[in-house]
């Protein structure tokens, strides 16, 4: 993991091109899907321990809805995707305009479909651009998703990466509907052994 926390200037600039070709993917896809613009904010990456990462969304006691998906391939990972409840919540009418859900404790199976199919949307369209810029194939899992605090999200979805390393390469960005304050967070943590190949494949390895 040396090399992740050497990382030099220039590969976290390359790496932040990454994340905006991909989040900007991403946006497209579901400004499509909810039928509404979606702006996006300019990716930030960093090197940081993976229980810094429920900071970002308030703190570890937030509670979110976290949706997890493995990144498989040669450069392998994990995805997640974090929703404050009152997003999830105006997304599902967005999308079920019969809908009275008040809480993310009680959605039917067709409400959880529809967040699973966000995920996988969001998912399939940032890594159909990072496997375009790679020339890599790259895969996402079926999604595993909860609501629940921030911190015991963090601790269930990426509990065997600390297995390599407890410190994190993320590509983070947010898309924001701005009339209905929509917030999402996008985090791209790529496995330790995958970064010197996406590194390469980019056109910044060591």
């Amino acid at each position: 993991m040396e090399k992740v926390l050497n990382i030099t200037k220039n590969q976290l600039d390359a790496l932040r091109e990454v994340g905006n070709i991909g989040s900007g993917n991403a946006a497209t896809a579901l400004a499509q899907f909810l039928n509404r613009k979606i702006d996006m904010t300019v990716p930030n990456v960093a090197i940081m321990e993976l229980n810094e990462i429920p900071k970002i969304v308030g703190g570890p006691k937030q509670t979110i809805l976290g949706i997890f998906l493995r990144i498989m391939g040669e450069i392998s990972g994990r995805f997640l995707l974090f929703i404050p409840e009152s997003t999830s919540i105006k997304m599902l009418k967005y999308l079920i305009p019969n809908s009275n859900i008040e809480s993310l404790t009680k959605i039917d199976e067709i409400e959880s479909s529809c967040l699973r199919e966000l995920a996988n949307i969001l998912a399939g369209a940032f890594l159909n651009a990072l496997s375009v810029l790679t020339k890599t194939t790259m895969l996402n899992s079926l999604p595993y998703m909860n609501f629940d605090y921030a911190g015991a999200i963090i601790d269930n979805v990426v509990a065997d990466m600390t297995a390599v390393s407890d410190k994190v390469l993320m590509i983070e960005t947010s898309l924001i509907e701005e009339k209905e304050d929509l917030l999402l967070h996008i985090f791209i943590l790529p496995a330790p052994n995958s970064l010197e190949l996406l590194l390469d494949r980019i056109g910044v390895s060591n």
